[in-house]
């Protein structure tokens, strides 16, 4: 049995117990609606005792929202001024941590969603958490909210609690990268919260049940998983991800500035977003438009869209559409580009531009 979940407890006690060194979380949506905040970077204090408690906040930030029902809450340490923020639930993997303890299912359950959301760049990023485990399928049952996430990362499981965590490839984790989400396809490159092992393929380490949606495609989710000494984890969550890759996540912004919700704003007439690794799919899946969800104030600017090698694959030519966001697209020629890539958007005439939120090749 481990620690409550009540509101008294300073945080000290439960990081102490759940986390060895700092970690990066990244926000993520249960359901493609709601969106949490950025992941805290932990360069941003420079002051231990501070650090320290930013850490401990953004843990019991992530815990509350997978562990408690919406109408619960969690008191997070008070800051400077006294003032304790309530940390709203969420998911409700185990709202009877609020006022009782985790035995190993519950700890399985709440692990495997923190590990699920740990990612080493802290980016915000939209994906959908799926499972088919008995315990976890009521809560994050694949349905139509999920249409818009086609593509399988992986699936997370484990428990922080002992210090263990594992990640398996999914069919589509090259699309990870493009989305800055790593810890599925490069675990050992994320720590901090535990130590990530790779279990391998899903399809090897996992079972799978799957389930159609309306437009005919499935998600497949994780039943149960076996990490590499062979012992059976009960309550893994699979990551589903979208093509989109948030503008603001780009790779070298030059001439813009990155928002607080992953867009980017051009701050200058000439600008520049650099992408590396955009996944252009396998051979002849002919990848052959560009699209950009955006708003300009006024019309006249322009996007162009450079390969890595210096190809200009095409031009945007920006619409105007006020304060309101549209999504605009241009022909591109990537005939016989496959794999992943670097691509380069150039912007000209950028302040006629209020903000970009999302690119796409497709």
């Amino acid at each position: 049995m481990c620690s409550l979940f009540p509101s008294s407890i300073v945080a000290a006690g439960l990081l102490a117990a759940l986390v060895p060194a700092p970690f990066l979380i990244e926000s993520a949506a249960a359901a493609p609606t709601t969106v949490t905040e950025n992941g805290l970077s932990t360069t941003q204090s420079t002051v231990a005792g501070q650090q320290r408690n930013e850490l401990q906040a953004m843990l019991l930030k992530y815990a509350a929202r997978c562990a408690l029902r919406p109408d619960q809450s969690l008191a997070a340490p008070p800051d400077a001024n006294g003032h304790a923020e309530q940390l709203p639930g969420s998911l409700g993997l185990a709202p009877e941590w609020r006022d009782g303890s985790c035995d190993r299912s519950c700890q399985e359950k709440v692990s495997s969603c923190l590990i699920a959301l740990i990612n080493r760049t802290g980016k915000h990023v939209q994906l959908t958490l799926l499972s088919t485990a008995p315990s976890l399928s009521q809560a994050l049952s694949p349905n139509d909210n999920d249409l818009s996430f086609p593509h399988q990362e992986g699936a997370f499981f484990g428990n922080v609690f002992t210090g263990e965590a594992y990640a398996c490839r999914g069919r589509d984790v090259e699309k990870a990268a493009q989305v800055k989400r790593f810890c599925a396809l490069e675990p050992a490159s994320c720590t901090g919260l535990a130590e990530f092992t790779d279990a391998g393929r899903c399809e090897d380490a996992c079972e799978m049940r799957c389930a159609r949606l309306s437009d005919g495609s499935e998600r497949c989710a994780a039943t149960s998983c076996k990490d590499p000494q062979g012992r059976r984890w009960s309550a893994p969550i699979t990551t589903y991800l979208r093509n989109r890759i948030e503008a603001g996540n780009a790779d070298q912004l030059d001439g813009t500035r990155a928002a607080k919700d992953e867009a980017f704003e051009p701050s200058a007439k000439l600008g520049a977003a650099r992408f590396e690794r955009v996944d252009f799919g396998r051979a002849g899946s002919d990848v052959h438009i560009f699209a950009a969800r955006l708003a300009a104030h006024r019309a006249g600017a322009r996007i162009e869209v450079w390969l890595e090698d210096g190809k200009r694959l095409g031009v945007l030519d920006v619409k105007r559409t006020g304060d309101t966001e549209q999504e605009q697209t241009a022909a591109i020629d990537a005939r016989g580009i496959s794999g992943t890539h670097g691509i380069v958007l150039k912007l000209f005439d950028a302040t006629k531009i209020g903000r970009v939120s999302t690119i796409e090749l497709r």
